[in-house]
């Protein structure tokens, strides 16, 4: 058997080079030039879209985000301007504010991209990231028709599957708006679900939830406005389940951090190990 420790990668394909791996090694410096709406819906609505183990909060909160999203791997910091395709891409998400023990995070319950290396981060992280046709407005204030982001800009965006519509948003920032310095909501990590099925009965599945924190992070000026959120249906999609929803606020914002194998284990399903977290009586 040859050696394995030939073989290179952090996603398959695996060779002995590690070329063909879907997603470059980490770390990746990511930003999102971001139009997000917040709603809130019922928590017991909530609640199933959910990993085990993670409870919704009592407010319903959740949000819903399109961007436009640049990756450049450390590895490769080159490719942002010799193979564009690489490093920029779409990307939708729809997630929840909810909590694990006493620590509240945020869980992307539902993710759509439209690159198949992003999608490849999904095994490794937990991310629920599907293909999609994922597209926004572009703010782009040399046209007659726009404005920058700000005052009077209105952006909006779309997820669409097959053919279906499963998400459209947009946000209206009011003449004299003023920007905040942050995003309302709660400053909170990021929980992962991460399961890969195993393909044999003599072997079991792989279930962890992590905490993912972000490093070095940078927030651009957020404008406020009103947003309006709309789901869709799809034989494959859930959006619907959440019945009525209530929206809290519009934003547009772009925002930048670096992601790296830092993400700490909080629960293993099939140890039934919890690490360093209060747990909340069930």
């Amino acid at each position: 058997m040859r050696d394995i420790a030939v073989v290179k990668g952090v996603s398959m394909p695996r060779t002995a080079s590690g070329r063909s791996s879907l997603v470059e090694p980490l770390p990746h410096h990511i930003s999102a030039d971001a139009v997000h709406v917040s709603f809130r819906a019922d928590p017991a609505r909530i609640a199933p879209l959910l990993p085990p183990g993670l409870e919704p909060l009592d407010t319903g909160e959740g949000w819903a985000m399109i961007a436009e999203m640049t990756k450049v791997a450390a590895s490769h910091p080159d490719q942002a301007w010799q193979d564009p395709a690489r490093s920029t891409y779409n990307e939708g998400v729809v997630g929840f504010y909810c909590r694990f023990g006493d620590r509240v995070g945020r869980y992307s319950a539902f993710v759509w991209v439209d690159r198949d290396w992003s999608m490849g981060m999904g095994p490794i992280f937990g991310w629920s990231k599907r293909l999609a046709q994922v597209d926004r407005t572009r703010l782009q204030p040399m046209n007659p028709a726009l404005t920058r982001a700000g005052p009077g800009a209105r952006p909006g965006g779309t997820v669409s599957r097959y053919g279906a519509r499963v998400l459209s948003l947009s946000v209206a920032v009011p003449d004299g708006g003023q920007p905040l310095d942050r995003l309302p909501g709660h400053s909170a990590s990021t929980f992962l679900y991460r399961f890969v099925a195993s393909p044999s009965p003599d072997v079991p599945d792989l279930e962890q939830l992590f905490e993912l924190p972000l490093g070095g992070t940078r927030m651009s000026p957020v404008w406020a406005g009103t947003g309006e959120l709309t789901f869709g249906t799809a034989p494959d999609e859930e959006l619907a389940e959440l019945g009525a929803i209530e929206v809290t606020g519009g934003y547009l914002y772009q925002r930048g951090w670096t992601t790296d194998r830092v993400a700490r284990l909080l629960h293993d399903y099939g140890t039934g190990a919890t690490r360093g977290v209060a747990r909340s009586a069930a």
